[in-house]
């Protein structure tokens, strides 16, 4: 067979224009077509926002559902719904004439069993008890003042020394800034951090709530107690320093040990302070006891066993028509008045309820994906349902849960806002969209986040159009706050009114 040498060259021929067409169809893709296939945008200079936006309900500062604690026919009710109580306020009673005749008959006994001393006999018992009351009195102002100056001294403590080896330590996020023994123990100790703030708030709340100085020492034996258990546990991380496991020169590490020893030891004198109050408040209410129990068996011809025994049954009775009464737990408005006068009442069984007035809370669950955005103090603009979105409310983020809540396989964290002020508008149970402004850089460059791509080798590039506006060149910038409205600063790379390539069709 023949070879046809021309259709051979021929073929070549026809081969390479492909090539050359193929390699021109590469450059143009590569450097850019027409301007009529690309969309671009130009460098600007402006705020980037970062938010994150969630849903959550309205509910109120305070609310309590209660019941009565015994059955029996409602007598009175005294509240309906709107109805504005103080904290004691009775709201309903139950029918119990019974039980208080019952009390009055047993206190009408022990009057009698508790007869009077003769004059010359009660003038000195009589000076006994007073001497221990006022005792008595002493001791309490006493341990009140002590439990109040526990608490400051326990809040230098914390503050002023233990503080100094954490990050953020008043916060639900703090971080111990020295090193520990593992990491278990890191976890554990800011986790204690964490607990010892939401004490001190608990205790700072009962010492402007409560006037019994034996409620408040108890209250003070035991918070101390817990922040004692912290700081020791700290302690014994500071002393497991040695310049070899953390770095530190050994004079850091014995600067660090003083500081320790010395809120120790401000800790200690707070705890000898309130066990000495207690003692000395339980042995002054202890002489009065014993003072007043004398005086009574003296006055009385009946045997003490048989004054105890009577004043038992008073106390007994007097309970059971307490229970017989609802009283409001807080400063609020009554919410809910379901039974009515004469109706059964069954213990446990809520009937009515009252919330705090005047202001309310945002419950929110931000996913993990965005918790580490959020940062107590934040701002946020809250819309609600009722009213639309061209009315806007303000809020601030006040409370960060440190555990997860899973919902619908999820994990969440529930974020607390409270509204800057009180408004008539807002109701409890309405829906809240909320949207917290978790960072904002102002004066900034910016371009379309679309515009932004990622390199061969990870970098972020974007393709700057030539000023032709039919070309373009591929450019490495770097990034700063990824706005939430499809913006992303630009911190280098590209300046104020370069445009940059956002489609190429």
């Amino acid at each position: 067979m023949s070879i046809r040498y021309p259709n051979l060259l021929k073929n070549k021929y026809v081969i390479a224009g492909i090539i050359v067409v193929v390699l021109l169809i590469l450059y143009i893709i590569m450097r850019g077509g027409s301007s009529a296939n690309i969309e671009a945008a130009s460098v600007v200079s402006g705020n980037v926002v970062e938010q994150v936006s969630v849903t959550g309900k309205i509910s109120p500062m305070d609310k309590a559902d209660l019941s009565f604690d015994t059955a029996g026919s409602i007598a009175h009710i005294y509240v309906k719904v709107g109805t504005q109580v103080k904290k004691g306020d009775i709201l309903a009673s139950l029918d119990n004439a019974a039980d208080v005749a019952s009390l009055a008959s047993a206190q009408a006994k022990l009057d009698d069993i508790t007869r009077s001393l003769r004059p010359e006999e009660l003038q000195v018992e009589q000076a006994k008890v007073d001497s221990a009351l006022v005792a008595l009195y002493n001791a309490s102002k006493d341990g009140v003042n002590a439990a109040r100056s526990g608490f400051v001294q326990a809040q230098n403590a914390l503050f002023n020394y233990a503080d100094t080896f954490f990050a953020n330590p008043q916060t639900a996020n703090p971080l111990i800034k020295i090193s520990t023994q593992s990491s278990i123990d890191q976890t554990s100790i800011d986790f204690e951090r964490v607990s010892i703030t939401d004490s001190l708030n608990i205790w700072r709340t009962s010492l402007d709530s409560t006037s019994s100085a034996s409620t408040l020492l108890d209250s003070a034996d035991k918070n101390l107690s817990s922040i004692k258990s912290f700081m020791d546990d700290l302690s014994t991380q500071i002393n497991h320093l040695s310049p070899a496991n953390s770095g530190l020169s050994q004079s850091t590490i014995d600067v660090f040990l003083t500081t320790i020893n010395n809120g120790l030891s401000t800790l200690n004198q707070a705890i000898d302070s309130v066990t000495g109050a207690r003692s000395a408040l339980q042995q002054a209410q202890t002489a009065y006891n014993e003072a007043y129990s004398n005086f009574t068996l003296k006055n009385a011809g009946s045997s003490a066993q048989a004054i105890q025994a009577q004043q038992a049954t008073v106390d007994s009775l007097a309970a059971l028509v307490a229970k017989g009464s609802i009283y409001s737990p807080i400063d609020g408005i009554v919410t809910r008045v379901d039974p009515q006068e004469g109706e059964y009442a069954t213990p446990g069984i809520s009937g009515f309820a009252v919330q705090s007035n005047g202001l309310y809370k945002i419950e929110a669950y931000v996913p993990e994906a965005d918790i580490a955005k959020v940062a107590i103090g934040d701002h946020a603009d809250v819309t609600l349902d009722a009213y639309g979105s061209d009315i806007v409310f303000s809020a601030k983020v006040t409370l960060i849960d440190p555990a997860e809540t899973v919902l619908e396989g999820v994990p969440t964290y529930k974020v607390t806002l409270l509204f800057d002020v009180a408004d008539a508008r807002i109701r409890s149970g309405m829906t809240a969209n909320t949207e917290i402004l978790t960072h904002e850089h102002d004066g900034v460059l910016f371009v379309p986040t679309r515009s932004i791509l990622v390199g061969d080798n990870g970098s972020k590039i974007v393709r700057l159009l030539d000023k032709n506006g039919k070309t373009f060149a591929t450019t490495t910038v770097m990034l700063g706050l990824k706005g939430s409205s499809g913006t992303t600063e630009i911190t280098s790379g590209l300046k104020l009114g370069d445009k940059v390539v956002t489609y190429v069709k």
